[in-house]
């Protein structure tokens, strides 16, 4: 089933530099490569996370996080090993179905309008406290909507709305 986020998600995904700035917040900052990915549309419509309906889905959908996570940590030990890394290969399309899964349920959340720098809103889902992003992970945000302006998306509040 064709789904307007995963065409996006797949597109920028494989613009230069998005992959790796993704993974780089995912594995130094607990970030969400599809939750940025998902930002990021939201932001070239216009609109951003609701931070309470993101944080009502992670506690719904907490297996579903766990289970990329470690779809992905098996993966990776996997093709460290050269007698396993073709099995480490197999597992690739299982965690990328639970990332479509999940970018699916993604789509669907309440959002709201544009107000704010996106990333920085989701960072913010991500710590206990609320805290904006420590000045690593602010520069890896800053990389990645630059990386994103290139191609085209609006990733800031003066986003025009639609008529």
């Amino acid at each position: 089933m064709p789904s307007p986020l995963w065409d996006f998600a797949l597109e920028k995904y494989r613009l230069p530099h998005v992959a790796d700035l993704c993974i780089q917040l995912q594995d130094e900052h607990d970030a969400s490569v599809c939750e940025l990915l998902w930002t990021a549309w939201l932001a070239d419509q216009g609109r951003q996370i609701d931070a309470q309906a993101l944080a009502d889905y992670r506690r719904l959908r907490q297996g579903l996080y766990l289970s990329i996570i470690r779809l992905r940590g098996a993966r990776r030990l996997l093709e460290l090993d050269p007698a396993t890394r073709e099995l480490g290969r197999q597992t690739r399309p299982l965690e990328i179905e639970a990332e479509k899964h999940l970018l699916a349920e993604l789509e669907g959340l309440a959002s709201q309008p544009l107000t704010g720098e996106p990333f920085h809103t989701l960072h913010k889902t991500r710590s206990v406290l609320g805290l904006e992003p420590n000045a690593d992970a602010q520069r890896l945000y800053t990389q990645l909507a630059e990386q994103l302006a290139l191609a085209g998306v609006q990733i800031d509040s003066s986003h025009k709305e639609s008529p």
